[in-house]
């Protein structure tokens, strides 16, 4: 099925993790549609919890060169104030979210793209 126009968004962590599984050959399909179509974009902790994941240097470097190829989101000092202030709010509700997770969720929203979780 071809990929319909929708424009960039931000792929969680936990998508590329689990595309590369066995089983997972419709979402490994459909990330693929995105990435062709240039609908991927990538923000570094999610650059960094792939690249620490991987078992070899020479899988790391490779790895690394292709996500340095991705539509780069910046995240900025308001980014880091925004994903502390919604931290905070939500542990005064008795939820604790990491901070990598915080960042995501902020970066995508202050660059208005969707995210895509697949926790």
């Amino acid at each position: 099925m071809p990929v319909v126009d929708v424009g960039p968004r931000l792929i969680d962590t936990s998508v590329w993790i689990r595309s590369d599984r066995k089983g997972q050959e419709v979402l490994r399909e459909r990330l693929k549609e995105l990435l062709v179509a240039g609908f991927v974009s990538i923000c570094w902790p999610i650059r960094a919890e792939l690249l620490i994941g991987v078992k070899t240097l020479e899988r790391w470097a490779s790895l690394d060169v292709q996500l340095a190829a991705l539509e780069q989101v910046s995240i900025t000092d308001a980014t880091w104030s925004r994903a502390a202030g919604l931290g905070h709010e939500l542990a005064r509700k008795g939820q604790s979210v990491p901070l990598p997770d915080l960042l995501i969720a902020t970066t995508a929203l202050q660059h208005g793209l969707p995210f895509v979780d697949r926790g």
